[in-house]
């Protein structure tokens, strides 16, 4: 009983490191290159938007591993990455502060991190 539930916490915390991971690396990824075009074009608080709300995702995913309303709180991390990361992506592009290339390269790293939470969220329901 006691070894299921040690392997259960392991198995969601390195899921949960999975994730954060992705998120840091989307993060690092758009920081980048904003900083590197956008903070004479006054991107700067996009930036900062776009990392608060990234902020607030991973800080959702490490409430999901303490409490029993999982599927809420992973479920609203998704829809925040859904709603509000990408609405800053969606101005940096129409801004032209990330190129076509990019666009991609974020819309595959936030595809991984969705699909990421979907398989939490089904292990979740099962």
């Amino acid at each position: 009983q006691s070894v299921r539930k040690i392997n259960k916490e392991i198995y969601e915390h390195d899921r949960q490191a999975s994730i954060i991971i992705k998120l840091d690396d989307l993060a690092v990824f758009v920081n980048r290159k904003i900083t590197r075009r956008g903070i004479s074009r006054g991107y700067v608080n996009i930036q900062e938007d776009f990392n608060k709300n990234l902020l607030i995702i991973e800080r959702i995913i490490f409430q999901a591993l303490e409490e029993n309303e999982k599927y809420n709180l992973l479920f609203e991390a998704k829809q925040r990455l859904k709603l509000y990361v990408w609405s800053d992506i969606r101005f940096l592009m129409i801004n032209k502060a990330i190129t076509p290339g990019e666009i991609t390269e974020l819309i595959r790293r936030s595809k991984e991190i969705n699909t990421e939470l979907d398989k939490w969220i089904i292990s979740i329901k099962h």
